[in-house]
């Protein structure tokens, strides 16, 4: 632990010392089965110290409180160059002293982003040239080392129908198709290499201005099918049952929205597990969850987080 603090004071003083402005401090705590006793020594801790030095560059460190604190320092740029602009966001992880990350160049509705690292050959992996129009996009992608490509395109048949489709190197393809029936109701049919008999399939219909129903399956088997109601209570609850029709298997999912622009969430598995979760109005808020084995809260999970600026 005192390797640790040394660590994020370390940090703290280069970020200070180093940076066009204080820096930021991003914290989560965690702890494990809380029935074994809690002590500094069974903590979780990871924390990200992040500074602006300009308007184009901001630079951290990622530690956490194992024997070895330091994981990796990152930078983040941002700057214009002829028509467009040129974002990076790349890692050096303090383990090996890799570095790895992507380079992206946008001008208008052309992308080109290149994914970067010191471990492969002439430090490229991959680049992805992407398109959009008015109902359509085109993504090739490079892969470097390979020296194949693979392609994802897809267009409005029509005003209602979208046609997606995948095509990978390896043979491997996926088609996807949506569409809508009317102003409720629209279906979804996605399937890879032609194989109708692994088809799946999604009907989403509005039943009214409260309640949403989803019903999802494979080749239309009954045993197959998965039915998740969204029903809002009142202006700030929603509840949301599935039912998975072949191991006869329930959850309920419950969001509500608190004061402050804090939301909470609950995730009920009555055979499994359950989750409740505090969400903070930003990234300045606290958030707090607690996770547990169904039955065993002694054996429950336990995180809190923040950000702080300086």
């Amino acid at each position: 632990m005192q390797t640790f603090a040394r660590a994020i004071i370390l940090a703290l003083a280069l970020a200070v010392g180093n940076a066009g402005s204080a820096p930021s401090v991003s914290m989560n705590v965690k702890q494990s089965k809380i029935g074994s006793g809690v002590s500094m020594d069974s903590l979780g801790a990871d924390f990200q110290v992040q500074s602006q030095v300009s308007d184009d560059l901001s630079v951290g460190v990622n530690l956490d409180n194992s024997g070895s604190p330091l994981k990796s320092m990152f930078a983040k740029i941002n700057q214009k160059l002829g028509g467009g602009n040129v974002n990076a966001d790349l890692t050096m992880d303090m383990k090996d002293n890799s570095i790895a990350g992507d380079v992206t160049y946008t001008e208008g509705d052309n992308n080109i982003e290149a994914r970067v690292s010191s471990g492969v050959d002439n430090f490229v992996e991959r680049i992805r040239y992407s398109r959009s129009g008015a109902g359509w996009t085109f993504k090739p992608s490079f892969n470097m080392q390979d020296r194949n490509m693979d392609l994802e395109a897809s267009a409005d048949y029509s005003d209602d129908t979208n046609v997606a489709v995948r095509m990978n190197a390896d043979g491997n393809n996926n088609l996807a198709i949506n569409h809508r029936l009317n102003a409720d109701t629209s279906v979804s049919l996605e399937g890879s290499n032609l194989d109708l008999g692994a088809m799946t399939a999604e009907v989403n219909h509005r039943l009214d201005a409260n309640t949403n129903i989803k019903v999802s399956g494979v080749n239309t088997k009954m045993d197959a099918l998965r039915l998740e109601v969204a029903h809002q209570l009142d202006a700030d609850t929603k509840v949301t049952p599935t039912f998975d029709m072949n191991s006869k298997h329930a959850t309920v999912s419950v969001n509500r929205r608190l004061d402050g622009g804090r939301s909470l969430n609950v995730d009920l598995d009555m055979d499994n597990s359950m989750k409740v979760e505090v969400a903070g109005a930003n990234d300045e808020d606290w958030t707090a969850s607690v996770s547990s084995p169904w039955g065993d809260f002694s054996n429950a999970d336990i995180a809190v987080g923040r950000k702080f600026n300086f």
